[in-house]
């Protein structure tokens, strides 16, 4: 069976994950930490990137390269880019892109691609793991996810992004997750749980739900577990 790799961006992304996990033994690589065992009896490889796109894309070509792992899974929080999703709402990526990289670049150079889109059998697996999870509080989404390397707590910035690339969702990650997932041609799917509103009021929302909405992202990778 193919090896699960699972990031997260900070410790508190996949803490859950790690505690529900079989630790067989830790590595650290280039700084980051990968943690080696099993979650529902599935060789799953854990590991946490740290905040930004040069992390998160140095981390998943480690994995890659050095794990051979078969699928990536990019849990965490974000902040919310449309009307219908709320706080504590999950968004499963249809495709990932950068906020803050041009189209025309994205499509004139190398990977020749505008966004890169999730793998459709680890979206339809998140999907029955939400339903699985599923409470009357939140609703999850399939979308597009857009990141960018700044947190993004400003209501004008907010409607310019949304204008322009029409997403469920932003945080600084998924893109470059999603990125070296495709050009190393291995599947991947990235799910957000909402912390803020990504407007005026961000930092005061995400300091409130940062913690839930971590756990919540990670209960539904760990059911994505229970069900493969």
């Amino acid at each position: 069976m193919d090896i699960i790799g699972i990031i997260g961006a900070m410790e508190l992304e996949i803490k859950l994950l790690k505690e529900k996990m079989v630790i067989e033994r830790k590595e650290t690589i280039a700084g980051f930490n990968y943690y080696i065992g099993k979650i529902q009896g599935k060789d799953v490889i854990i590991a946490c990137c740290g905040e930004g796109k040069v992390n998160a894309a140095s981390c998943t070509q480690i994995l890659i390269d050095k794990f051979n792992v078969g699928c990536i899974i990019n849990t965490g929080i974000a902040g919310s880019l449309h009307s219908k999703v709320k706080i504590c709402d999950v968004v499963v990526s249809k495709d990932v892109t950068y906020h803050d990289v041009t189209k025309k670049q994205m499509k004139n150079f190398f990977p020749f691609k505008e966004c890169f889109e999730g793998d459709k059998k680890l979206i339809k697996l998140a999907i029955k793991a939400c339903e699985k999870y599923k409470l009357n509080n939140w609703n999850y989404h399939i979308g597009r996810i857009v990141s960018g390397e700044c947190f993004i707590s400003d209501s004008k910035m907010k409607k310019s992004i949304m204008e322009e690339y029409s997403p469920y969702c932003v945080e600084m990650e998924g893109a470059a997750i999603g990125h070296v997932a495709y050009i190393n041609n291995i599947p991947f799917v990235v799910i957000r749980c909402i912390s803020d509103n990504a407007d005026d009021e961000a930092y005061t929302n995400y300091d409130t739900f940062e913690k839930n909405s971590a756990e919540h992202s990670a209960n539904i990778v760990f059911n994505m577990m229970k069900i493969r």
